[in-house]
């Protein structure tokens, strides 16, 4: 997919020009467009937004990095249109086009969108608006309704709430995603390129379709029980986001403080004890996991403890009673085995014709006689008396099978690797911890007495607000996943009472379908993410590490929730600031790596797109972006990419673009375009 062209005529600081771009093909996939600043770069970026995507297009500039300062789409029309605009009979034409191009197996394809807004003598908008839409197979281009202009976008294009992870302004998709917080940015960014927003908006399609079908057909008593159960459900759902608002916000402050509490320890350390300061932080840390994780074992030793303060005699004579009654019920089952053989065995016995022989004329009053079968019966029985040695002589615990006996004297022999000492070693090891905790303490308390006794009660007041605030948040985790039990044991009742609703009555099938393909898309889309977010953490690791020139960042961990963490060279969690620079590396590594991720190979527009980088990482960035297989446009001042650097990107360039405006005497500009040129 690559943008094929764009024409604008009357779109602000443009009176009438046309850019036109190649296939990206034999690795020249970059298109450099150069102009100065206020010369007409991010009205470009914004005039593609307008054509594709019209009214929409206004609420989504800020999300691409692109806040022109207009509220509502009126307001942006009217500031759009050109200051010099020529007018046919007292009236002003805005208009705009763009192609879209992609190949095949059958062939080219594209899609073509040309715009037109009429303003009035005031150079108002009147409103009036003609939209021309057109698709193209092979050269020959067919009209489409505007109507169907969606599936077209989604088909040939980008979908909407696409277009701000491709189309963007460098510099200021950054600030955007801080402001937003990365992780809402990302997991926005995420389910976006995963259709999970697609089918998120289908799940309420159903949920819709399925309360009207119930209302329809159901009793009053089941849509009142339902209604309840729906409220219930509401209020814990409410109750949750305060929960999790209120953790979100601890966390935070909690940050917050970490990066406070460590630049302080940076700063009283002095330069020749830098180094010294950030190993105290990190084995700060390092204890406080292992002391947690220690702790954790705690939990789990005490839950066995009941059993395991039994003394050891008892459990030992207990262990072996019970494997002697196991080996008595064992042989007792073997004799019951075979004790049926013993009639089959007396039977062959009296039909024997040499026994008779033997016994004569008294065969008959001898194996007739009930005594003899009794007295073969009694032998039969002495085979397997006396007991064994290893046998119980008597079953006390006669209540439990042979298997019930096996599975309790494992348990056992599982409680010997759990005893009191082992408890007592887990809490030994917490107080060594604590020991550390309080030398690093002291350490921090020997820098007193240096002259920075206000960073040193700084530095305790960050501390002590650190303490409180992780007291805090183990509070509110535990309040959110309480509460989340709750909401979802009100979530399965909602379930199973429009579950019955719908099983009660013929007519409700198709609400019980839509239900059920409710559940399949909440199913789908869990197992998507948990799928997609190590691909994206692996993805953005291995882009950020070829682009940036240092290796602070070693590796990105992204969850579930689109949170995102940091990790150093020595596997810890890293907390140190960021440059403006390193962070936009990293946003530029996070909108590549989901790119990548979703296989959605569109074309990137990128404004401003190295302001803040020094030549390292800008070397990095070229790199990334002529290994593309997709169209790269960079919308770029002289000083970003400068002419010694375009001459260097010339194997990987498409075609090159250069934008000069003349100022206006109303004091707009016009902006002239310069093909196949670029800064000298």
């Amino acid at each position: 997919m690559w943008i094929h062209s764009i024409r604008l005529r009357n779109f602000k600081s443009y009176d009438n020009v046309q850019f036109t771009f190649p296939e990206p093909k034999d690795g020249r996939n970059i298109i450099l467009i150069g102009a100065q600043n206020g010369h007409g770069k991010t009205t470009l970026l914004e005039a593609v937004y307008l054509c594709l995507y019209d009214k929409d297009a206004v609420t989504h500039l800020q999300r691409a990095g692109l806040n022109s300062g207009e509220n509502g789409y009126s307001n942006f029309l009217q500031s759009a249109l050109h200051h010099q605009a020529a007018s046919r009979f007292g009236q002003y034409l805005m208009e705009l086009e763009i192609e879209i191009r992609q190949n095949r197996p059958h062939g080219q394809c594209g899609l073509r969108i040309r715009r037109k807004w009429h303003f009035d003598h005031y150079h108002k908008p009147t409103g009036e608006q003609e939209t021309h839409i057109e698709i193209s197979k092979d050269g020959c281009y067919e009209p489409v309704d505007e109507e169907h202009i969606g599936k077209y976008l989604n088909s040939y294009a980008l979908p909407i709430d696409y277009a701000p992870f491709f189309f963007f302004d460098g510099e200021k998709i950054v600030q955007t995603a801080q402001q937003s917080g990365t992780g809402i940015w990302l997991n926005t960014a995420l389910k976006g390129l995963l259709g999970i927003t697609l089918l998120d908006k289908l799940r309420e399609s159903l949920k819709s379709y399925r309360n009207k079908c119930i209302s329809e057909n159901a009793s009053q008593k089941m849509q009142d029980d339902l209604e309840k159960a729906e409220r219930a459900l509401q209020t814990a759902q409410a109750a949750l986001d305060v929960f999790q608002t209120e953790l979100d916000q601890t966390a935070e402050r909690w940050e917050e403080r970490v990066q406070e509490r460590d630049r302080l320890t940076r700063q009283l350390g002095g330069s020749t004890d830098i180094r010294t300061s950030q190993d105290l932080i990190t084995l700060r840390e390092k204890l406080e996991k292992e002391t947690a994780g220690f702790e954790e074992k705690i939990k789990a030793a005490v839950q066995a403890m009941p059993l395991a303060f039994l003394p050891r005699g008892r459990l030992k004579t207990l262990q072996t009673q019970l494997e002697r009654e196991k080996n008595r019920l064992n042989h007792e089952a073997g004799k019951n085995q075979i004790a049926q053989r013993v009639n089959d065995f007396w039977g062959a016995f009296v039909a024997s014709d040499k026994v008779k022989e033997v016994l004569g004329r008294s065969a008959g009053m001898i194996l007739d006689d009930p005594l003899m079968k009794e007295a073969v019966k009694d032998c039969w029985e002495e085979l397997f008396y006396p007991l064994p040695a290893d046998c119980a002589e008597t079953i006390e615990h006669n209540y439990l099978s042979v298997n019930a006996h096996a599975e309790i004297q494992n348990e056992i022999a599982g409680l010997t690797g759990m005893p009191q000492d082992k408890i007592g070693s887990f809490l030994a090891e917490i107080d060594k911890r604590e020991d550390e905790r309080k030398r690093i303490a002291a350490e921090i308390e020997l820098l007193k007495g240096t002259d920075n006794d206000e960073l040193v009660r700084q530095l305790k007041t960050a501390n002590t607000e650190i303490d409180k605030l992780a007291e805090e948040t183990g509070r509110l985790k535990s309040n959110v996943s309480q509460q989340s039990r709750t909401r979802d044991r009100h979530k399965d009742e909602v379930a199973r009472l429009q579950d019955n609703i719908s099983h009660s009555n013929p007519r409700l099938v198709k609400s019980q379908r839509a239900g059920n393909v409710d559940k399949t898309i909440t199913r789908l889309t869990e197992e998507l993410m948990k799928q997609k977010v190590g691909e994206v953490s692996e993805a953005a690791t291995r882009i950020n590490r070829s682009i940036a020139h240092d290796e602070r960042i070693h590796k990105i961990r992204i969850e579930n929730n689109g949170g995102m963490t940091l990790f150093g060279r020595d596997g810890c969690e890293s907390r140190v600031d960021l440059s403006a620079g390193q962070m936009q590396i990293l946003i530029m590594s996070l909108v590549s790596a989901l790119a990548e991720v979703t296989r959605y190979h569109a074309p990137f527009i990128i404004d401003t797109p190295l302001a803040r980088l020094d030549a390292g990482h800008r070397e990095g960035l070229f790199r990334h972006w002529s290994s593309l297989p997709q169209q790269v446009i960079l919308l770029s001042q002289d000083t970003e990419i400068t002419p010694e650097v375009s001459r260097r990107l010339e194997a990987h360039t498409g075609r090159t673009y250069l934008v000069e405006a003349e100022s206006l005497d109303s004091t707009g500009a016009r902006s002239r375009v310069i093909p196949d040129v670029y800064f000298q």
